[in-house]
């Protein structure tokens, strides 16, 4: 389904939430460029990078920063072309606006204010990684970790005691830093995926321990997404396998194989048939 880009997709005095592409260009949807073509002002994280955006799809509109530093002057501007009936949207770099990324102040204006938004709906990369993990839901996004002092140390402790799976966001030259706090923090053996440069040419999904991890010694380069694995519920702590053999032994007792029994226990507990069958053969030898 083609999108009529001849039609009026936006409103006076309205502000749009517009998501762009975290890498590849063909995941800008005709939609959203629409919108920016139409509106009367893009509010940018930065007015480079959205220039070269808007350059490549042929959008003609001005551009304007609004960041953390000048939201507060930028909110009385955003408030004069509103009431001037201008149209106006808001991007980041990549993704999502407002989503670890400059907007959450505009949300709270337009909410305060009783502003009329629309989102335009774009690719997320916590979003993507967290579907590309494999873990089950829920999961808690965490963005950037701060780089340093209380806040990280406090940051990492709530990490540490998140039962579910959490997303993270970090540079490159934050990225050894962060894996070996997690590693000293939840241990070798918590699993995580890696992605990396996602949508783009050399897009990585890597999943295994932290440990794994630590000890590729690679050196960072990309946008990278890290997915932690939730904590071990109680039935996945170590089985009780003294248990489980005896288990073994009583069907082998009642009539049936040892591959059978071994089968059927670990169907039951959701555990590996061979390592219960060498467990099981090692207990009979012994």
């Amino acid at each position: 389904m083609s999108v009529d880009t001849d039609h009026h997709w936006v409103e006076p005095g309205h502000v749009y939430l517009v998501g762009t592409p975290i890498g590849n260009l063909e995941d800008f949807s005709p939609r959203a460029q629409a919108v920016l073509r139409q509106v009367d002002r893009i509010l940018c994280e930065d007015t480079r990078e959205t220039e070269i955006l808007c350059r490549t799809f042929d959008i003609h509109r001005p551009l304007v920063s609004f960041h953390a530093h000048n939201a507060p002057r930028r909110l009385q501007q955003v408030a004069t072309w509103i009431a001037q009936g201008e149209s106006l949207a808001l991007v980041s770099d990549r993704g999502m606006p407002a989503i670890s990324d400059p907007g959450q102040e505009l949300m709270v204006w337009l909410y305060d204010n009783h502003i009329p938004f629309s989102v335009i709906p774009g690719p997320s990369a916590q979003v993507m990684a967290f579907a590309a993990s494999g873990f089950p839901h829920p999961y808690v996004f965490w963005g950037f970790i701060p780089p340093n002092g209380k806040a990280r140390r406090e940051r990492l402790q709530e990490i540490q005691a998140c039962p579910y799976a959490s997303v993270i966001y970090e540079a490159p030259h934050h990225m050894d830093k962060t894996l070996n706090d997690l590693l000293e923090l939840l241990g070798r053996d918590r699993l995580v995926v890696l992605g990396r440069e996602m949508t783009k040419h050399f897009e990585e999904f890597w999943k295994g321990t932290l440990g794994e991890l630590v000890s590729q010694n690679r050196t960072w380069k990309g946008e990278m997404v890290l997915v932690v694995g939730p904590k071990a519920s109680a039935s996945e702590q170590e089985p009780e396998w003294d248990k489980l053999i005896d288990d073994v032994e009583n069907l082998v007792a009642a009539g049936h194989t040892i591959k059978e029994a071994t089968q059927q226990i670990a169907s039951q507990y959701h555990i590996s048939r061979r390592e219960l069958y060498n467990r099981a053969q090692k207990s009979r030898n012994n």
